[in-house]
């Protein structure tokens, strides 16, 4: 078992949030291990609780498995890899219900986070796909989705065997003075 410093748990044990935000990494090598429905939907209801605009709650969001979730992949650069996820969390904003276009997609942002940061407290690896966003309307109509449903990107969720180690630019780098 990989230790606590690369986020990686025993069972029973929790991760504080700083933890888990600092621990997080982007997986992009999966293990062939299905996720437990049950698991899969506390993730996503951890998730529902991001904050939005007026509370607007403007993401919406389809679970992809199986054949579809081989069809998307062929659409990204990334497919290669993708394809391995146990399910793609694909991540739409409802146009029909957006006040503010920039806070709202702000806050599908913020979802997508969110799903991130459970996932990986429960163990699972995740992974952003913006590239994606140049294939929107081929992925709405591959989904059957409605056009007023905008992608703004795809989580890819699986179980993972070895973490990537990353570094960080120095605070001082990102503090505006």
């Amino acid at each position: 078992m990989v230790f606590s410093n690369y986020g990686v748990f025993k069972d029973g044990e929790n991760m504080n949030l700083i933890e888990a935000i600092t621990t997080r990494r982007s997986v992009r090598e999966y293990l062939n291990k299905d996720i437990d429905s049950h698991v899969l939907e506390q993730i996503l209801r951890a998730a529902l609780w991001t904050p939005s605009g007026k509370n607007g709650q403007p993401w919406r969001f389809k679970i992809v498995t199986g054949k579809e979730k081989e069809a998307i992949s062929k659409l990204s650069v990334y497919g290669s890899w993708m394809k391995n996820a146990a399910c793609f969390v694909v991540v739409f904003l409802d146009k029909s219900h957006s006040y503010h276009y920039i806070k709202n997609v702000q806050s599908c942002g913020a979802f997508i986070q969110n799903i991130m940061l459970a996932a990986h407290s429960l163990n699972i690896g995740s992974c952003w796909i913006g590239e994606i966003l140049s294939q929107s309307k081929n992925v709405n109509k591959l989904l059957g989705i409605a056009d007023n449903m905008e992608l703004i990107g795809i989580v890819t969720l699986g179980y993972y065997d070895v973490k990537s180690i990353t570094t960080r630019k120095a605070f001082e780098e990102f503090e505006l003075r």
